[in-house]
């Protein structure tokens, strides 16, 4: 047989040589040889598969660094946020604002300008966000808004929370002032324990000194600045209703028309106001309605309407048939409205219900901060209340701190060095530390 012609693939010359075959009757088209044929066909397959059958795991462990490398790739740390000070070297975090203010750029856009004179910090800095601080002066924040951001900003002791926003905030001789743009943010500090959200067009002033903290619009914020020249005693001193002497944790009162037993409820030093031989009260107040939610209200600002439903409702009915909590807010919504003389008032029941509560131990520092400027006496007799209730609590260093220094101011440094020395002691790096070395003559 002639060979194939050269050329011809060697698949065209089998199928050619396959029909030649049949033709000529070759191949045994019987059953008998289908059968056999399709068994021989398959124990040629089994027999070809069955050593490759490892392979299947060779290419995985083959595969196994590569998928371990992508692994690592797609779970690794996001890098965190480059940013830069103008004329400040790169690794520089400290600002010290010249006359022309200093500006921080971040990567992803935001943008902390910080005001002429202003001085501060980029604290810590991760992919999300940054932690500023304010040492004095005033910054213009504008943050932006981004899934996952988180950013603070702090100013003294107070504690901005934000996530995208615009805000003006600024720390100057225990006063911190937030005036908001955009957006929201949450605010925590010593005269806001709990939270207090701001929101766009708002301005939230804290006065230490005082122990005042206010949040008005935009249009009212310059009411909220004390004018220059007055005396701060006497800008902050509070309306005491009906009340013939200081509100200290000795000699407090409060004019209510409550149940007989308040007295006995009461907590040290608070007693129920009734005049001279007058026996006490055989009725108890008409319950007022449920109140609504002040907590609610106080959360998103609206503070005037808590005391208005308050007041709607019969402020003595209200404070004396509330639960704790909404006791708590009330007092909060009437500090934050500048409603001084409602918020001692709510205070003092609040103890007196409540005694040995958390809230009403912090009642005691709250009054203190708040008779500040009008009976130093009452504040340190409150702070030392606070500190004996809660010795280990979360406003003792604020408590002690405020001590000193309404001791120096009213009764000199001697009276004010054995508290310095405890300060310093319990905390080196506290918000006082500074005044505390300054009354014991410490560099």
């Amino acid at each position: 047989m002639a060979d194939p012609k050269p050329g011809v693939p060697p698949e065209v010359a089998l199928r050619r040589l396959a029909a030649l075959a049949h033709d000529a009757g070759a191949v045994e088209r019987t059953e008998r040889a289908l059968v056999r044929g399709r068994a021989r066909l398959i124990e040629e397959v089994e027999r070809i598969e069955s050593p490759r059958a490892p392979r299947r795991w060779v290419i995985p462990a083959a595969l196994a660094p590569l998928v371990v490398i992508v692994g690592l790739w797609v779970l690794r740390p996001a890098a965190r946020l480059d940013y830069r000070i103008d004329e400040a070297a790169p690794a520089d975090s400290y600002v010290r604002a010249g006359e022309r203010g200093a500006t921080a750029r971040f990567s992803e856009g935001t943008t902390v300008r910080f005001a002429p004179g202003a001085r501060g910090r980029v604290a810590a800095v991760t992919a999300h966000g940054a932690q500023i601080h304010i040492e004095h002066g005033a910054a213009h924040f504008r943050v932006v808004h981004l899934p996952g951001a988180e950013w603070i900003a702090e100013a003294g002791p107070f504690t901005v929370t934000v996530t995208g926003t615009e805000f003006d905030l600024s720390w100057q001789d225990e006063r911190m002032e937030l005036t908001m743009q955009s957006g929201s943010v949450a605010v925590r500090g010593p005269l806001a324990e709990g939270g207090i959200a701001v929101q766009g067009g708002q301005c939230l002033v804290a006065d230490i000194v005082r122990g005042e903290l206010t949040i008005a619009d935009q249009k009212a914020a310059a009411d909220l600045r004390a004018p220059e020249g007055d005396d701060p005693r006497e800008a902050g001193r509070m309306a005491e209703p009906d009340a013939a002497a200081d509100p200290g944790p000795t000699g407090a009162t409060v004019d209510l028309d409550v149940k007989a037993d308040l007295d006995a409820k009461a907590g040290p030093g608070v007693m129920a106001k009734r005049g001279a031989g007058a026996a006490a009260p055989r009725t108890s107040p008409r319950r007022a309605p449920a109140p609504q939610s002040y907590r609610e209200r106080v959360a998103r600002g609206d503070f005037a309407g808590a005391i208005a439903d308050a007041e709607s409702r019969g402020i003595d009915a209200t404070i004396a048939a509330s639960p704790l909590s909404e006791l708590a807010a009330l007092a909060d919504a009437a500090r934050y409205a500048g409603r001084n003389d409602l918020a001692q008032r709510v205070l003092l029941v609040e103890r007196a219900r409540f005694a040995g509560s958390p809230e009403a131990r912090s009642a005691a520092f709250l009054l203190g901060r708040m008779a500040e400027p009008s009976s130093p006496a009452a504040a340190i007799g409150w702070y030392d209340q606070y500190l004996t209730e809660s010795p280990a609590g979360s406003l003792a260093a604020e408590a002690l701190g405020r001590k000193m220094i309404v001791m120096r101011a009213s009764r000199g440094e001697a009276a004010a060095r054995p508290v310095a020395e405890e300060y310093l002691a319990r905390y080196p790096r506290g918000a006082f530390a500074a005044a505390a070395a300054e009354i014991l003559g410490r560099p």
